[in-house]
């Protein structure tokens, strides 16, 4: 089993809100990369005890991670490979002063990956995870969306304070049926709303990404049904 953390890095300043950019991950590394410096990247978990939180289904996380934790960072322009039984999280950052007065909305949405038509063996599961909860920990329909919070802006999370980040856990990778490897692509949005001292732009500012994921047909067999 492994865990895997989606880690994406925003600012209200630069060019990069102008296009609706995360950070983009380096051409060269930085001397120590870490969740702190490094956006649009893959990390995993490093250490022996399990993370806060862990579990087979979608949450908020309401505390920092720790970044000595988290290493092996992996750019996104190359497809993630995980087994069924992996487990992964997504973390948005940022390092801007006025980030205490941030609020944001995740969104996400998984897919196939492609319109073509089915390799051999392949499925058309559209999403590795389900829509298990604490409250309904056997439901293995599938999620295919990812939304956090449905309300108004004013009602969007603040980040965590330690760091200026929003964390969730995505889930419990699951295998499709009949243990078919499949490809996924998930579209990551992150809608911002700045409530207070909001830049000359605006307030309202959305960003978007698209890593790409493997899912093997090996691992802990856990299936949708």
């Amino acid at each position: 089993m492994s865990v895997y953390l989606y880690n994406l890095i925003f600012s209200l300043t630069g060019t990069n809100v102008n296009v609706g950019q995360f950070q983009q991950y380096p051409t060269t590394l930085p001397p120590s990369p870490s969740i702190s410096n490094v956006s649009c990247a893959w990390f995993a978990y490093s250490s022996p005890t399990p993370p806060p939180g862990l579990g087979s289904y979608f949450q908020v996380v309401t505390q920092a991670l720790t970044s000595s934790q988290w290493g092996n960072p992996q750019s996104n322009a190359n497809s993630l490979t995980v087994d069924p039984g992996d487990y992964l999280m997504m973390r948005v950052c940022c390092a801007d002063s006025n980030v205490s007065n941030y609020q944001l909305r995740f969104t996400g949405v998984f897919g196939r990956g492609t319109s073509q038509e089915l390799p051999p063996g392949a499925s058309n599961l559209q999403s590795p995870l389900v829509m298990s909860s604490a409250s309904a920990p056997n439901n293995t329909l599938p999620r295919a969306v990812i939304d956090v919070d449905g309300s108004s802006v004013l009602n969007w999370p603040g980040p965590i304070s330690a760091d200026g980040s929003w964390v969730i856990w995505l889930g419990e990778v699951v295998s499709a049926p009949a243990d078919a490897a499949n490809d996924y692509t998930l579209n990551v949005g992150a809608s911002v709303y700045v409530g207070a001292n909001a830049p000359s732009l605006g307030n309202l500012f959305t960003f978007g990404n698209d890593p790409k994921m493997h899912v093997t047909g090996i691992g802990r067999k856990r299936k949708v049904a």
